[in-house]
């Protein structure tokens, strides 16, 4: 996949411009490589979700919970992107990502402004250890008429079906369920799945 190459490049002129060495480039790699015997089923569906999702977007997408912003980047293949990350720590690294297509705002997706009229809003692997009622709400106050809402991540703690109760909550429908695998993840073997739901019409 080419947006990992290109990544994967501005992440390390990132780590030298900022003073990385050689030494440290081998520990921060070697301490994440030591994990992959462990994770590496969790990394590839992972992996597989993110192009499931970045399949499925176009337009004017809103990725919340950015993190690293490798799937916001994929995403701005697809049409202009606004990420929105709560972590400081993530954003010298998020503003050398920056395009004309993407864009990077610290905030909290459930109190910030972040805009309106998004044709997608993007949940990717944030929404397992919290309740998802608030999240698809705030989603729907943001979508265009249209517009869908997109999560794809791993069912613990019953996430799935909670999406799914929740939903029913806000007039969302499921357009696509899909199960893409099995791998341990926080220590439990699940499912990884994408769920993309789209407004019921009155």
């Amino acid at each position: 996949m080419k947006v990992i190459e290109t990544f994967y490049s501005r992440a390390l002129d990132a780590f030298r411009e900022f003073g990385g060495t050689d030494e440290e480039l081998m520990w921060l790699v070697g301490s994440r490589l030591a994990l992959f015997p462990s994770h590496g089923e969790e990394i590839r569906l992972r992996l597989r979700v993110m192009e499931e999702i970045v399949k499925r977007a176009k337009g004017k997408i809103l990725d919340v919970g950015s993190g690293s912003g490798l799937l916001a980047l994929a995403l701005s293949e697809k049409g202009t992107v606004i990420g929105v990350e709560k972590r400081a720590d993530f954003f010298p690294f998020l503003r050398e990502l920056e395009n004309e297509r993407l864009k990077f705002m610290q905030g909290d997706f459930l109190r910030d402004d972040v805009g309106g009229d998004f044709d997608v809003v993007v949940f990717s692997y944030i929404l397992h250890d919290l309740k998802p009622e608030p999240f698809l709400r705030r989603a729907v106050e943001v979508l265009s008429p249209g517009g869908r809402i997109i999560v794809g991540d791993f069912d613990l703690n019953g996430l799935k079906e909670r999406l799914k109760e929740s939903a029913k909550l806000h007039r969302l429908a499921v357009e696509e369920e899909l199960v893409l695998g099995r791998a341990s993840s926080h220590g439990k073997v699940c499912e990884a799945f994408l769920l993309v739901f789209g407004r019921v019409e009155k």
